[in-house]
């Protein structure tokens, strides 16, 4: 009985952990949260936009949509080498710089309880933190 009971505890604790990575839906930037480390960045650089994330085990796949410039189609880019561990991830998107250039950018983060803090450095600016929660339905 020990055993059985044992072994029931040690499962409903692996789900527990495992499920606490998987933050997969649609985040926006939280209007509640003060941006910190440099700033926020609401418009076409990193940080504006919604973020859509899925998580597969230890893989982060997805995309960031942000509004078009002056009414235009929406952009959405896709993440590339998405990396979840435990309760931290990796990810990082490539756009085209206004020269035509490719410029990526690197993003990490966190889950804290219902939130992510993400951080991330277009260059020039520093790093920059921000708080997303789940978008709304």
């Amino acid at each position: 009985m020990k055993k059985t009971l044992l072994a029931l505890v040690a499962i409903l604790s692996f789900t527990f952990m495992a499920s606490a990575a998987d933050f997969s839906g649609k985040w926006v930037r939280d209007p509640n949260a003060a941006p910190a480390g440099g700033g926020g960045g609401g418009g076409r650089g990193g940080g504006g936009g919604t973020y859509e994330f899925k998580v597969s085990g230890s893989t982060l796949t997805g995309s960031i949509t942000q509004a078009g410039r002056g009414g235009g189609d929406p952009t959405v880019t896709p993440l590339a080498d998405g990396k979840v561990t435990g309760d931290t991830f990796t990810f990082s998107i490539t756009r085209n710089g206004r020269d035509g250039t490719p410029t990526t950018t690197v993003y990490t983060g966190k889950v804290v309880g219902d939130k992510l803090e993400i951080t991330f450095d277009m260059g020039g600016r520093g790093p920059q933190t921000q708080t997303l929660v789940k978008a709304p339905q």
